[in-house]
Order: C-alpha cells, then structure tokens, then sequence
C-alpha cells in the first residue's frame, strides 16, 4: 500500500496549512487553506478553497478539530471560498466573516462564476463552480469577540481582506494575497510574484501595502494564501511594495510588447524570481508554466490599470 502523501502542515501547536492540489501539473502546494485555535479556544479555517477539493480538506481537518465554529474569507476568487457551500454543510455552525461587498456574490456566486470562467478558462472548471450560500449560514463583516482584527487591503480585489490574530503563543497575520505570492522553496531561493488580475487597482493596492507595514508590529507570522508562511513579515511586505513599482514601471515601459513578451523580461530581470541563489530561472516544467500562466495574467493586469489611468 502506497503511503498517503503528507497535506496538512503544523507551523506551531495552534496552526496549519493544508495543501489542496488540483489535477493539473503545476498545481500542488499553490493553493492552501488554514486552521488555527485563537486564544479564546475558537476553531477557525482560513479561506477553505474551491470546490474541488472539499472532501480533501475535511479528510484532514478530521485529525486536526472536531469542529469549526469561524470562517474567514480573505476574498472570494474560486480558489479561496468556491467551496464554502459544502464546506458550511459539513459545519453548519460555522459563521462566515468576508468583506460586505461580497455577500451578495456569496448568496448569488453566478456573476463571479462567469467572470472567473472568462479570465480563468479550464482553471476555474478545475477549482469546481460555486452554488449559492443559503441564508442559514450567518455572513459578518468583524468578529464578534473583537480578538480578529480585519483590515480592508483592496487591489488584488476590492474585497480583500487581511486579518491580524493573536494567537495563544504567536501572533499570526493571513495576507492573503494582498502582498504577493511565494513559493515552498527549501533550498534558500525566494520567488515572490505580484497576484494582480484584471481588474488591479495599483494604487490601492500600495495604500493596502502601506496599511499592512503599519500594523505589523515585526514579530508575526506572515501567512500567505501561496503558499507557506515567514519570518520577519515586515521585510517582506517592502519587498511586495519594492515589486510591485518594478512592474508597474517595467510594464508601463513595454505597454506595446505582447503580454508574453513582458513575462519572459520579468522572469529574466525580476531579482525576486530566483529559486536559486544567484542563477537563472528554473522550475520544474509544469510549475513554472502555472507560473508563466498566472504571470501573464498578472501582467494583463497592470496593463489594464495603465490604460484606464491614462484615459
């Protein structure tokens, strides 16, 4: 009998990752969703994904709680909360705590299925479409106890949000995707890329990055949608800021080139694109083609913010 691969991952007693793969290549240790005990003993997960992989994420909370009673949306992107209608159904006590400007899209997903399906194409059929949250389920735009704190960070979305938890030995702070995302290097390399699809708000988003450095006292763990966790938050969220004028400037500057071209320069120049120490770009074949592919999205992105800008 094969051995089960490992998905859930302590990052301290009070909190877990929990991988969710999807089918296609490049898709493993992307997505994530998060559990964590606040110090009021309260069980909580952290944008439980898409549709998908429910039944995986409910296999492994089983070893990890015997309940849920909080949900926390960053936001509402198929591969953060497409399935919270399952998820609600196997913890119907749970409350769902988002950005009031996504409630209506969480009671009547149809508007972001069909655009997630036009930007996203056979990526949003693999996350699996949303269906409707019924009005059982209660919706709340702050926690209740007042322990969460949620800090509004549009850009990536208008409806993101970040959340600041002190936890019974470690403060955490769930980013989202609000200052990029990495990858699960071990070998000492970084790779941080923008999230930015269309429609991105560049300047929003660098007022929510601004928001977010002043709030971090230094001493938090950074936690991130994609994927993973890290030390000295502080330094990383300049270097979100730091990257993001990059390409705004690099893009702007290479408006007229193909979306694809502008990937290809970023993958080449870009100082927080090195899995390697010092060296050129390499992935495996089907990460770094997920990569080109969010990339080229990203990218798609910033040009639609240039161009309403200069209209």
């Amino acid at each position: 009998m094969t051995k089960r691969e490992r998905r859930t991952f302590p990052f301290g007693p009070d909190l877990y990752l929990i991988d969710l793969p999807q089918s296609a290549p490049g898709f493993q240790r992307f997505i994530s969703s998060w559990f964590f005990r606040d110090a009021a003993g309260r069980r909580v997960v952290v944008d439980p994904g898409p549709a998908s992989t429910i039944p995986l994420l409910l296999r492994e909370l089983e070893g990890i709680t015997d309940g849920v009673d909080l949900v926390l949306l960053t936001h509402i992107h198929l591969d953060h909360s497409g399935g919270i209608v399952p998820f609600c159904a196997r913890f119907p006590a749970a409350s769902v705590l988002a950005h009031p400007r996504a409630f209506r899209h969480l009671r009547e997903p149809r508007k972001l299925w069909d655009a997630s399906v036009r930007t996203l194409g056979d990526v949003a059929l693999m996350y699996g479409e949303p269906t409707p949250l019924p009005s059982s389920v209660a919706l709340l735009e702050e926690d209740p106890a007042g322990r969460i704190e949620v800090f509004q960070t549009p850009g990536h979305a208008p409806h993101h949000l970040c959340f600041h938890v002190p936890g019974a030995e470690r403060t955490f702070f769930f980013v989202g995707e609000a200052a990029g995302m990495i990858l699960p290097l071990g070998d000492g390399g970084l790779w941080l890329r923008p999230a930015t699809p269309h429609r991105f708000d560049a300047d929003a988003a660098r007022r929510s990055l601004a928001l977010i450095s002043s709030v971090l006292r230094g001493d938090e763990l950074l936690c991130y949608a994609h994927w993973g966790a890290v030390e000295a938050p502080k330094e990383r969220v300049a270097q979100a800021e730091e990257q993001l004028d990059v390409w705004l400037k690099t893009i702007a500057s290479m408006k007229d080139s193909a979306p694809e071209e502008i990937v290809e320069y970023l993958l080449a120049h870009d100082r927080l694109l090195r899995p390697g120490h010092n060296g050129p770009v390499s992935l495996p074949d089907g990460l770094l083609e997920r990569e080109r592919q969010f990339m080229e999205n990203s990218v798609l992105g910033f040009l639609g913010f240039l161009k309403e800008r200069e209209s």
